[in-house]
């Protein structure tokens, strides 16, 4: 590959990952929850939106919402689990960028192969992270609707098929990177 074109196409790939803000917001399940500002934001359909803070302090529609102890240290949970969800994409990102930096860097290698087959396991077990995370908000959600009255109407934005379908293609593609 030509030198000049080579470290071209590094520094326009060092750019893109450079410019990727990782403080970015996470939205997950087609926008009915979203990390933004340090509070995780809930708003599934034909619901008013509801906040929880890394405290565990809830509020619908602007207004808190009373809770006991257990129900805080449940909120607490479930906002510390999306957390963990946006943190996994942060690394999941990161290590994309290095990946087809590492490409790039080493094109026509024989250990081209190896490695990207040990980046492609690497983002697949992340991937999987990610629906672990993922039934853990399931989880707590399910405990809250319980014990919560208020939280009800947010009881069903993550659904068990929404995990299993996570799981299936998080171990599709596991089992891809392994035949890579």
């Amino acid at each position: 590959m030509n030198h000049r074109l080579w470290l071209g196409t590094v520094l326009v790939c060092g750019a893109l990952i450079a410019g990727c803000d990782l403080n970015a917001d996470t939205t997950m399940m087609d926008g009915a929850i979203v990390l933004k500002d340090k509070q995780v934001i809930l708003s599934p359909s034909n619901q008013p939106k509801a906040t929880i803070d890394s405290s565990g302090n809830l509020t619908i529609e602007d207004k808190t919402v009373s809770v006991t102890p257990t129900q805080q240290a449940l909120l607490m949970a479930y906002y510390m689990n999306v957390v963990d969800v946006h943190n996994t994409g942060i690394k999941m990102a990161k290590a994309g960028g290095k990946v087809a930096l590492q490409a790039l860097a080493h094109t026509g290698s024989a250990s081209k192969e190896d490695k990207a087959e040990g980046a492609a396991q690497e983002l697949a077990d992340m991937s999987l992270g990610i629906c672990k995370d993922t039934a853990g908000i399931k989880t707590v959600q399910d405990q809250l609707a319980a014990q919560l009255p208020a939280f009800k109407p947010y009881a069903s934005i993550v659904s068990s098929a929404s995990v299993d379908s996570c799981v299936e293609e998080a171990k599709e593609d596991s089992k891809d990177a392994k035949k890579s």
